[in-house]
């Protein structure tokens, strides 16, 4: 399948992830995709649409906003 599928199938089966930027990379990764969502099982069902269509391995990274970190502490 090719990337548009990927992407059509994740934006109908999970509604609640945004996509916000993706990036190529040089180094442990070929791309980096930055998404948002208040559901980590959404981010988690969109990672393995990824691997199972997109035929690509995946690493999520749960993230705060370094501003909302510092606020935390």
């Amino acid at each position: 399948m090719n990337g548009y599928v990927v992407s059509e199938k994740i934006k109908s089966e999970c509604p609640g992830v945004t996509w916000k930027e993706s990036f190529a990379t040089m180094g442990r990764f070929d791309v980096v995709d930055i998404v948002e969502s208040d559901d980590p099982k959404q981010v988690e069902k969109a990672a393995m649409i990824i691997r199972d269509y997109g035929h690509s391995t995946t690493e999520t990274l749960g993230a705060t906003p370094w501003k909302e970190f510092l606020e935390m502490l």
